[in-house]
């Protein structure tokens, strides 16, 4: 294969065997995944959402499914920024012409590894997007390795830095509202165990951050209906239970008791609970930063790798 020659498939298609659980990853696109279908006490569902067209190329990446979000989640402040003395440009992207959601969530994926219940797929910065690499400090390598089990599904990251760079992920779930086809969308319910909120203007962050209840009854249950977010919440608090996972987010459907549970691994110190205006969706996003920092703060979740130095996380979404 020449360099740069991606044959990888638009779309792998996960199979749990022996059940109805079915997952379709764009390896085509960003590497994300479109559907998820697992099995619950309720039947098979669908643990997320995605407008008709998602899968094909004229979808836009980031409006369903689970996009990856890298070298940085959210927004920048600016489609300039500076690092260790040197000034790089971003593609503006949002309504407000700042960068968004990173370089890598529209680009061909490379499949590396692939069986029935898994595949494992990678972006290189200079491989995948060359006429994007003057826009970060370095070149980089994400892998994403997606498995499939009958009740759940888990991503495994691994950002590895082939230079000095700014380093931060997230991603950008979508979960269907209502939970169960039939329920009351207005009755359903996020959990959020977030105990601090990001204030902003115009999205972008303002002063220092505040309690969460400051802006919403977090940490806790809060009822979908009449609820309008697209704000960034950290202060994260582990859950309880013995889990690997420590981070445990809910939707919930409380006539049915049926359940969309996503957990992740510390890295993900915040996350931004977006209400999209068609209301068919709640997206509830880890993050390994606060986004639409002005500067690569550490302070606001940062890492600043050396060449060789690497960046994981683990995130799963479930039925229970």
């Amino acid at each position: 294969m020449l360099p740069g020659m991606n044959t990888s498939p638009w779309s792998v298609l996960l199979q749990a065997e022996g059940s109805a659980a079915r997952a379709e990853i764009l390896v085509g696109r960003g590497g994300a995944c479109a559907s998820a279908i697992l099995e619950s006490p309720q039947g098979p569902r669908d643990v997320l959402w995605a407008p008709d067209n998602y899968t094909t190329p004229a979808g836009r990446p980031s409006a369903g499914g689970i996009p990856i979000l890298c070298p940085y989640p959210g927004r920048l402040a600016s489609t300039t920024m500076e690092f260790e003395g040197r000034s790089f440009t971003l593609p503006a992207g949002d309504p407000f012409g700042r960068p968004i959601h990173g370089l890598a969530h529209t680009r061909p994926w490379r499949v590396v590894e692939q069986s029935g219940t898994s595949v494992r797929a990678e972006f290189r910065l200079s491989i995948d997007a060359p006429d994007a690499v003057k826009s970060w400090p370095a070149d980089f390598t994400l892998t994403a390795t997606w498995t499939l089990f009958p009740d759940r599904l888990d991503l495994e990251l691994d950002l590895l830095a082939h230079g000095a760079m700014p380093a931060a992920f997230g991603l950008h779930p979508y979960h269907p509202v209502p939970v169960i086809p039939g329920a009351d969308p207005d009755a359903c319910q996020i959990e959020i165990p977030a105990t601090r909120f990001q204030p902003q203007e115009q999205l972008l962050p303002v002063g220092a951050t505040v309690p969460a209840r400051d802006r919403i009854a977090f940490p806790g249950r809060v009822p979908l209906g009449g609820v309008a977010l697209d704000d960034p919440f950290c202060g994260m608090l582990a859950e309880a239970d013995g889990s690997p996972e420590p981070i445990v987010t809910r939707v919930i459907d409380p006539a049915s008791g049926a359940t969309i549970r996503a957990q992740w691994s510390a890295e993900f110190s915040a996350c931004v609970i977006f209400t999209p205006p068609h209301r068919k969706a709640v997206c509830i996003e880890p993050y390994t930063v606060l986004p639409g920092q002005r500067a690569f703060d550490t302070a606001a979740g940062w890492r600043i790798l050396a060449a060789g130095e690497r960046l994981g996380g683990r995130y799963t979404v479930s039925t229970g």
